[in-house]
């Protein structure tokens, strides 16, 4: 079957941000110590893309670069109409005129770069997101939801089968006791963190690199992330664990629905920097 959409009718927004400012954050582990490490924010350097996002000595890593606005409306649109895929252009500082990707969101949306324009970044140059994607439907496939996910990344991502399910590629299937900080919160605004730390299935999840797509088992991501059964959720890893308990790796939620609608396929190295189409002067 094809997969009919309507990307056709979406309209590409020109969204302004800011790179920002690196945290240090202090953790409460479990055991109730403290930790001071690199927190989120600023510019992680480095070829992130192709080695584990587990493993770190640090509290929600967020690779290359993390986007947003002092003004909280602008904040809040870049939030939600950014989506993954999406083309960012460097407009200020030594990068001038890079190219790179939105790869996910967190409490800013995060932006990979090719690592020689990474080494170029600066917390407060300004960047612009070509912004679209955001209310992308499979029209032939009605029941599954699309969140925060481009067009472009879609097309590549996902097939349909002869009876009409989503057929998509997984690196990993996590059960739904997994999800962590992040329910509650609307899903086309944030992402989900999974627990990286005590299930069995930890050991294969910190294993997988940034950017690895994951399946979430009884989750219901399409408003206020919840847990349900007979839900799935398919998205990909956006950020380094944490010490602290209740947090782990991030993952931004692309596609939900029930469990029917799907026709997983399991590929070990899934990964949505293979799937989003870089110009070739950017790729990771």
């Amino acid at each position: 079957m094809s997969l009919a959409t309507n990307a056709a009718q979406l309209p590409t927004i020109r969204l302004s941000a800011t790179i920002a400012d690196a945290a240090a954050n202090t953790v409460v582990r479990p055991d109730g110590s403290l930790a001071v490490l690199p927190g989120q924010g600023g510019v992680a350097v480095g070829d992130w893309f192709a080695g584990p996002a587990g493993g770190w000595v640090s509290d929600h890593l967020e690779p290359h670069a993390s986007l947003g606005c002092a003004d909280p409306a602008a904040q809040a649109a870049l939030q939600a109409l950014a989506c993954v895929g999406n083309s960012v252009t460097v407009r200020s500082g030594p990068a001038v005129g890079a190219f790179g990707v939105v790869y996910g969101k967190h409490g800013h949306v995060l932006a990979a770069f090719a690592p020689s324009v990474a080494d170029r970044l600066q917390p407060g140059d300004t960047v612009t997101v070509d912004a679209v994607g955001t209310a992308l439907a499979i029209e032939s496939a009605p029941s599954v939801t699309v969140l925060s996910c481009s067009p472009g990344l879609l097309e590549t991502l996902v097939s349909l089968t002869g009876d009409g399910r989503v057929r998509v590629g997984v690196a990993l299937t996590l059960p739904a006791v997994a999800a962590e900080a992040g329910l509650g919160m609307p899903g086309h605004s944030f992402n989900i963190d999974l627990e990286a730390k005590y299930g069995p299935w930890a050991p294969a999840l910190n294993a997988l690199r940034f950017g690895a797509v994951v399946a979430l088992e009884g989750a219901d991501h399409r408003f206020g992330r919840s847990v349900r059964a007979g839900g799935l959720a398919i998205g990909c890893l956006v950020h380094g664990t944490s010490a602290g308990g209740g947090h782990g790796i991030g993952m931004v939620t692309l596609l939900n629905g029930p469990t029917e609608a799907f026709d997983l396929v399991d590929d070990p190295g899934a990964a949505i920097q293979d799937l989003i189409p870089w110009p070739k002067e950017v790729s990771p």
